[in-house]
């Protein structure tokens, strides 16, 4: 036994798990030494005590789903990583993982989900003299830089049974467009970029720094849309490091920097001011959650006693074979922003994700 979050017990099983898991779906090497192992145990360890007292928490607001919900959830995710019920039960046989070792996980996660959800609408909406006052603190870096709105066609190898068709379809798209057709209807119906092709194709704004790193493999991707004249679109253009091939529209340009108007920047300042309290709210519940409920951590406390035990300290067979999985997994991922664009840490749970060859 690793922990034990008042009557329940986490195992040293369930903490290899979960390392397996992060290592597998990052496509890390399974090969630490005996101090990272030790510090990777601890790390994950803390997270799932955090998690189990949550969640314990959260039985005691009675917000724990019912099994219809469950079911449904786990439907949801199945669709979204496009696996067949075969390829489901491999991956999370492969991952160590039963089939109600998932819903358990999956019911969890809905659970503590509603808990900080339900949390979160007791924060206070900033006032405009919050709003005000932060903008003035902050003036500085409300600055709209040199770049462009842009709309992308986009066509990727991997939905098209490899280079030469995806090359073939997009060059037919550009003789579509080429003859009259509408961009934006184009993008909609054959664009393989979903989260844009439901808008047409638009993307929505982009420094010219953005663009370079949106797509790294198109080194001259900013010049290329700069010079163009709003309306214009480019030729077929390949990322050479996705491999995809993208046609790009300019929308509007900004040639020059501009300072940003409080109008400008309201609704992003009352959203990051509303995070910001939100993750103040979140962390105390944590604090207040782990200080009411009786946690045992035996992992650390063995260490402690025996500080040997880091030197000593060998991975189990779990993880001993990780990292030879080349499917993709049900990993272990649980991420909220935090108005200033660094990571809520909360519990790791698990979900199925589905890596999108196109992503904006």
């Amino acid at each position: 036994m690793a922990a034990k979050v008042g009557s329940r017990e986490i195992t040293l099983k369930q903490v290899d798990s979960t390392i397996k898991q992060q290592l597998d779906s990052s496509g890390g090497n399974a090969s630490m030494t005996p101090a990272e192992l030790v510090a990777a145990r601890l790390s994950v360890l803390d997270k799932l005590i955090q998690e189990e007292a949550l969640f314990q928490r959260a039985q005691k607001e009675n917000l724990v789903p019912d099994d219809i919900k469950v079911n449904q959830e786990v439907q949801k995710r199945k669709q979204e990583a496009s696996v067949t019920e075969e390829q489901y039960q491999n991956q999370i046989k492969q991952a160590g993982f039963t089939e109600e070792d998932v819903r358990d996980q999956v019911r969890r996660q809905l659970a503590i989900n509603e808990l900080t959800e339900r949390q979160k609408t007791r924060v206070s909406a900033p006032t405009d003299g919050d709003i005000e006052k932060y903008y003035s603190d902050h003036k500085t870096e409300f600055k709209a830089e040199r770049g462009a709105d842009i709309s992308v066609i986009a066509v990727s190898p991997n939905n098209n049974g490899g280079e030469a068709a995806a090359e073939q379809k997009i060059r037919a798209i550009y003789a579509q467009l080429r003859s009259g057709a509408d961009f934006a209807t184009i993008a909609s119906q054959k664009s393989e970029e979903q989260s844009s092709a439901i808008r047409g194709g638009r993307l929505g704004f982009a420094s010219e720094a953005g663009l370079k790193q949106s797509f790294p493999g198109v080194p001259d991707i900013a010049t290329r849309i700069m010079s163009l004249t709003e309306g214009q679109y480019t030729e077929p253009v390949k990322d050479n490091a996705s491999g995809n091939w993208y046609i790009f529209k300019l929308n509007i340009k900004r040639e020059t920097p501009q300072n940003l108007t409080l109008n400008d920047v309201r609704a992003d300042i009352i959203n990051t001011i509303t995070q910001q309290r939100q993750q103040v709210l979140l962390n105390a519940l944590v604090v207040v959650t782990l200080t009411e409920t009786t946690t045992k951590n035996y992992l650390a406390e063995r260490i402690v006693q025996n500080p040997q035990a880091i030197v000593e300290m060998r991975p189990s067979q779990l993880l001993q074979t990780s990292g030879q999985q080349q499917q993709a997994q049900p990993r272990i991922e649980k991420r909220e922003s935090r108005g200033d664009g660094a990571q809520l840490q909360s519990p790791d749970l698990i979900q199925l994700e589905h890596k999108r060859s196109l992503e904006w």
